[in-house]
């Protein structure tokens, strides 16, 4: 099996809970693109939040941003995808959310947008390391497609029920996933990191049996899943392992880098589950 194009989350997968990348994932990465291999990081983050991370890698290449809702090439910032939220899909998100005081973000052109400054919006604000723009309700203000919404709660207990209440009210006119354990996604239903790799995967003539994925949490699920090598971390939840065909070690002993250095530049034929 030969590896032409590595896909990686970042939060918990090459992000620890520090904001930082290990030496020894970033030496891999590294690695595997002097090799030949397309590395492309597949992220639920902004663009220029994941740019901060983009560059010590080296990668000038195709970057998956929010969720798979824009994907564009890091050297040119030439757009190859992007599916946004209508104004109406954003409205039925909000006539939930505001009325149980839920602190929502909007995405529109690379500026966080939210209602009022409160906790919820620093811890945002901190981890995505962005600033925001506090504009008033946001039912009042919304008046242009948004490329995602974030709803973000202090405690994560809280963010499996708000997950199932939210899924159950979009239906089928949105996609309600997880990322951090705070924050619950919105993006347009055709939106997945699976799909915007396999555009990837298309764009550049590669096999999806010749790709492999990482990643750690719910929001990779279908990715690992499309992936010729899917590889769950070692800190992920037991539904990514279940869908991964290969589990590695956590983000704290470099598990990207064991997978880099084993099956990507190592050649190792992986003991892939049937």
């Amino acid at each position: 099996m030969t590896i032409r194009l590595l896909a990686i989350d970042l939060d918990g997968t090459l992000v620890n809970h520090h904001l930082q990348m290990d030496p020894r994932d970033i030496a891999a990465v590294k690695a595997a693109s002097a090799a030949g291999v397309t590395v492309v990081l597949a992220t639920g983050r902004m663009f220029k939040s994941s740019l901060r991370y983009a560059e010590p890698l080296g990668l000038q290449g195709p970057i998956i941003n929010y969720q798979g809702a824009v994907v564009r090439e890091i050297s040119s910032g030439q757009v190859w995808y992007r599916c946004e939220l209508a104004v109406d899909i954003q409205q039925r998100v909000l006539a939930l959310a505001e009325p149980r005081d839920w602190h929502v973000n909007a995405y529109v052109d690379e500026i966080v947008y939210t209602a009022r400054a409160r906790p919820e919006a620093d811890l945002y604000a901190r981890v995505a390391m962005v600033p925001y723009e506090v504009v008033g309700p946001l039912s009042k203000w919304v008046h242009a497609e948004a490329t995602k919404m974030v709803l973000v709660s202090l405690d994560p207990q809280d963010v499996p029920g708000r997950m199932a209440e939210l899924t159950a009210w979009m239906g089928d006119v949105g996609r309600v996933t997880r990322s951090l354990d705070w924050f619950v996604e919105v993006v347009d239903p055709r939106v997945s990191k699976s799909s915007a790799l396999a555009m990837v995967a298309d764009r550049l003539a590669i096999d999806r049996s010749e790709v492999c994925a990482i990643g750690d949490n719910l929001n990779d699920e279908d990715m690992v899943a499309w992936a010729g090598f899917g590889v769950a971390m070692g800190n992920a939840p037991e539904a990514l392992k279940a869908a991964a065909q290969y589990v590695t070690a956590p983000i704290d002993q470099a598990g990207v880098a064991q997978v880099i250095e084993r099956f990507v530049i190592g050649k190792e034929e992986p003991a892939i589950r049937v």
